[in-house]
């Protein structure tokens, strides 16, 4: 087990929130990254995440879809600096990435609650 530096722990949380925001439109992208094998298949599927977050922004104007994407880009550095350690990397950004979507929904729920009373 590799003990990350804080500021990599840092990038790979703001990098879990954005893939979380992403997951909240496509939730498929979560599960993907979940059964990446390799540094490449993570790579691949990096690209395929930031990808799905230009196509959320040009749908949608709201100012609650903006997806701050450099951290992602942070991310690219950090799985190719510990390549042997890419499936931490891996689980601990689905890690934020999962808790990020449970809030964007329970915050979802929590209007529609508001707006019903």
């Amino acid at each position: 087990m590799i003990k990350f530096e804080s500021q990599e722990l840092e990038v790979m949380k703001k990098s879990g929130e954005a893939i979380g925001r992403v997951a909240k439109h496509y939730i498929s992208e979560i599960y993907q990254l979940d059964r990446a094998r390799t540094v490449e298949d993570i790579e691949k599927q990096i690209k395929n995440i930031s990808l799905r977050a230009m196509s959320i922004e040009k749908k949608e104007e709201k100012d609650d879809t903006k997806i701050y994407m450099p951290p992602i880009a942070d991310l690219m550095v950090i799985i190719n600096k510990y390549k042997e350690a890419y499936d931490e990397i891996k689980d601990i950004v689905i890690v934020y990435a999962s808790i990020e979507l449970s809030y964007l929904k329970w915050k979802e729920n929590q209007t529609k609650k508001e707006k019903e009373e």
